[in-house]
C-alpha cells in the first residue's frame, strides 16, 4: 500500500510541474528515505491526480506516525512532517523567484497566478482544510455583506493579541512572518513556505500568500526587517507602489495599534489579494474635490474615507494629511480621545487600482479602552461577542467577517431553537439573548436564508459598535464637521 501511495504522490508532483518526470527516480529515492521505507517496489496504480494532494499524503502521515517517525500524532506535528514531504516537491526560492519574474515581464497576473498555484499545489495552502470554511452572505442597509466562518484557524482572544504587541523573541525567527521561516523544519508546515522578493518604496517585502486564504489569493506582504507595525507616510507609498506594480491586486495595512490592529503588531507587513469586496459597492453620501483628488463619504457602518486621483504622489501627501489630522482630533461628547498615556488614533488604510486612478479607502480607527470596555470602546460590543470577538481589521473593514469556527456546530443548534421556539441547547448558551430576540421576528420563512441575512445584520453591528462617529444624527453631523475642517485643513 505505501509503495502505491509513493508513487502516486510522485506522480502528482510531475503533474502539476512541481517536478519533472525526469526527477521520478530521485523523488521516490528521497520520499523514501524521508519515511525510512526500505521496502520500495515499483508498482502499477492509479493514474489519478487529485486536486490537492492530501488524500496521497494521509496515508504517508499515518505510516510515519506508525514508525514513530512522527513522534506526537498531533496536527502539529503531522503538518511539520507533512511540510517536509512537499519540500521535496518544491524548487528553491532562486528558482521560484526567477521562474516568477520571468511571467512577471509579460503579465504581473500570469506571474502572481504560477505562485498562488504553486502554493496551493505544494499544500502550503492547505485547500482541504480551506475548503471547510462556509461562505454566507446576506443583506443589511449598507449593501450585501460576506461573512467566513472559519473552520481552519482558531478564535483568538483580543487580550492574547495585546499581550503579544511588540513582542521581541530571542528565538531564530523571530515571528512566524519573518523571512527566515523559508524552509524551516521546526517551525508548523514552513519547510515547503516560498516567498517572492518586491522592492516597494525602494524598501525590501517578500510576498506570501496566507496558510488560510480568508478569500482569493489573499496575499501578505512582509518587510525584510523584523520591526513592529507603524503607519506612516512610508506605508502609504508602499501601498501604492504594490498596486503599480500589480493592478490586478489591493493592498492594505492594519492599524499599527492592538484592538484595532491585527493579530501580528511586532513584524510590519500588509494584506491583499485579487478579490472583490462589499466596501467597492457602498454608497457615497457626500462627495468634495480638492485639485485633482476627489473625496468621498461612505455609507458604511464605520467610518471611511475614500480618496481618488490619477496623481499618485499628490493622493499620498493627501492620505498622510488626513492621517496626521486624525491622528490629533478629538471629540469628548462622542467618546474620541486622541492621546491619554498612550495615542489613541490610527487608520486602516486600503489602496487598489482601477485603470490610471489611484484609490484609498482610509477608516478611522481608535482604540482607547475602558473599565466599561475593556477590550475596547471601538470594538464589538459584549452583546455581540457571540459572533464576533476578534479584532476588526482591514478585511472586516472591506465587509468581509472572519467569524469563528464554533459557529458551524452552534448555528444548527440556533437553528433548532428558532423552529421549535424554545430555549438553545447550552452547547451554544452564548447565543440564547441573540436567540429570543429572532425568535420573535421569525416568520416561518427559509431558515437558512433567515439565519444568513441575521448574521450579516449582526456582522453590520459590529461594525457600527468599531465606528468612532457613530449613524445617529449627531454623530454624523459632527463626522461631516470632521470632514469639512479636514479639506480646510489641506489649504
Amino acid at each position: 500500500m505505501i509503495n502505491q501511495q509513493i508513487i502516486q504522490l510522485v506522480r502528482y508532483g510531475i503533474h502539476h510541474q512541481l517536478i519533472e518526470q525526469e526527477d521520478y527516480d530521485y523523488s521516490i529515492n528521497k520520499l523514501c528515505d524521508l519515511l525510512k521505507y526500505d521496502h520500495f517496489s515499483e508498482t502499477e496504480v492509479s493514474t489519478s491526480t487529485w486536486e490537492e494532494p492530501s488524500r496521497l499524503l494521509e496515508p504517508l502521515l499515518d505510516f510515519a506516525v506508525a514508525q514513530k517517525i512522527i513522534e506526537h500524532d498531533t496536527i502539529l506535528s503531522r503538518d511539520i512532517f507533512e511540510a517536509k514531504i512537499m519540500d521535496l516537491f518544491v524548487k528553491r526560492p532562486s528558482d521560484i523567484e526567477k521562474t516568477f519574474y520571468e511571467k512577471y515581464q509579460s503579465n504581473p497576473i500570469e506571474a502572481t497566478s504560477y505562485f498562488y498555484n504553486l502554493s496551493k499545489k505544494s499544500n502550503y495552502i492547505k485547500t482541504s482544510r480551506i475548503s471547510k470554511n462556509i461562505d454566507l452572505q446576506g443583506p443589511t442597509s449598507y449593501g450585501t455583506l460576506k461573512m467566513t466562518i472559519n473552520l481552519s484557524k482558531p478564535e483568538k482572544d483580543p487580550l492574547d493579541i495585546i499581550k503579544m504587541k511588540n513582542h521581541i523573541s530571542t528565538d531564530y525567527p523571530l515571528c512566524v512572518l519573518c523571512k527566515e521561516q523559508v524552509g524551516l523544519s521546526q517551525s508548523p508546515g514552513r519547510t515547503n513556505h516560498r516567498i517572492i522578493p518586491v522592492l516597494l518604496n525602494d524598501e525590501l517585502f517578500y510576498i506570501q500568500y496566507s496558510p488560510y486564504v480568508y478569500y482569493n489569493e489573499h496575499c501578505i506582504v512582509l518587510k525584510k526587517e523584523h520591526e513592529p507595525m507603524h503607519v506612516c507616510r512610508k506605508t502609504f507609498q508602499r501601498l501604492i507602489d504594490f498596486v503599480d506594480k500589480f493592478p490586478h491586486y489591493l493592498l492594505g495595512s492594519n492599524a499599527g495599534l492592538p484592538i484595532v490592529g491585527g493579530s501580528i503588531l511586532s513584524h510590519e507587513h500588509y494584506q491583499g489579494g485579487r478579490d472583490y469586496f462589499p466596501i467597492q459597492d457602498a454608497q457615497v453620501l457626500a462627495e468634495y474635490n480638492h485639485g485633482n483628488i476627489k473625496i468621498s463619504k461612505l455609507h458604511w457602518p464605520i467610518n471611511v474615507i475614500r480618496l481618488e486621483s490619477t496623481n499618485k504622489d499628490n493622493l499620498i501627501d493627501t492620505v498622510n494629511k488626513l492621517f496626521m489630522y486624525w491622528k490629533d482630533y478629538s471629540d469628548r461628547e462622542l467618546g474620541i480621545i486622541a492621546q491619554t498615556d498612550q495615542p489613541h488614533n490610527a487608520i486602516t488604510p486600503i489602496a487598489r487600482k482601477n485603470n490610471d486612478k489611484y484609490i484609498f479607502d482610509v477608516a478611522l480607527r481608535n482604540n482607547r479602552t475602558t473599565a466599561e470596555f475593556p477590550l475596547g470602546v471601538f470594538h464589538p460590543h459584549p452583546e455581540n461577542h457571540h459572533i464576533k470577538k476578534e479584532n476588526i481589521g482591514l478585511i472586516e473593514v472591506m465587509g468581509l467577517a472572519v467569524l469563528p469556527g464554533r459557529l458551524d456546530q452552534e448555528i444548527p443548534m440556533i437553528k433548532d431553537a428558532i423552529l421549535h421556539q424554545k430555549p438553545v441547547d447550552k452547547e451554544a448558551i452564548v447565543h440564547q439573548q441573540w436567540v429570543q430576540s429572532l425568535q420573535k421576528i421569525y416568520n416561518g420563512e427559509d431558515i437558512n436564508v433567515f439565519i444568513n441575512n441575521q448574521l450579516a445584520i449582526k456582522f453590520a453591528k459590529c461594525l457600527e459598535d468599531s465606528a468612532v462617529f457613530k449613524q445617529d444624527t449627531v454623530s454624523q453631523e459632527h463626522y461631516d464637521s470632521f470632514i469639512k475642517n479636514w479639506i480646510a485643513f489641506l489649504d
